[in-house]
């Protein structure tokens, strides 16, 4: 590694990021991989390094992964997931969409290696992506479900797939199938729909 690579290795653990789940090194190739959340951490722990200027130097392939994807599931997941993300954002209170914005944004990128963030900046207007930089940056978040639901519709899913029970929420076994190709994280799934 060199001592660039050293330097950003320790500004991302200093800002609170966690090696190799929001950053790893690609040794062979030379190259750093910083998911959304490391980015986000980096750009607050370090607000005066301009990070969109330094990350547009390396302009990743946003469309390919997005192609594949859609291929894989026969539907077009990130232009359905993005209309989405842009009502819940709009409707839900502060505190859920913060949530709703952490539980999609890092688990689909960590799940298909989409750039999602990146997407979403060049899809929808100048004033939601500004509220979406406020809610990524928002503490206290607060729990909420609904982003489970939009990813199994934007996946191809349908409403009979998704059941709620109060604050819990139930999938068919297509609907956990159908989340598990474009979301990872904690979460404690069961199939508990009746067939």
């Amino acid at each position: 590694m060199h001592s660039e690579d050293i330097q950003l290795f320790r500004m991302l653990v200093e800002a609170g990021a966690q090696p190799g789940e929001d950053f790893s090194y690609d040794l062979s190739q030379g190259t750093c991989r910083i998911n959304e959340r490391g980015f986000i951490l980096l750009q607050n722990a370090f607000p005066d390094i301009d990070w969109q200027q330094i990350s547009s130097m390396s302009q990743p392939d946003l469309d390919g992964p997005v192609k594949t994807l859609h291929q894989h599931l026969d539907v077009d997941f990130i232009t359905e997931l993005i209309a989405r993300i842009g009502q819940r954002l709009a409707q839900l209170p502060t505190n859920e969409a913060a949530w709703y914005a952490h539980q999609i944004l890092g688990g689909v990128e960590q799940r298909t290696g989409i750039a999602l963030y990146q997407l979403i900046q060049r899809t929808l207007p100048a004033e939601i992506c500004q509220h979406l930089d406020q809610l990524l940056k928002l503490t206290p978040i607060t729990p909420c479900n609904v982003w489970i639901e939009d990813l199994v519709i934007a996946a191809g899913g349908a409403l009979h797939d998704i059941e709620y029970d109060g604050d819990e929420v139930l999938l068919s076994e297509a609907g956990i199938g159908l989340l598990n190709q474009v979301w990872t994280g904690e979460l404690e799934i069961q199939d508990d729909m009746a067939a």
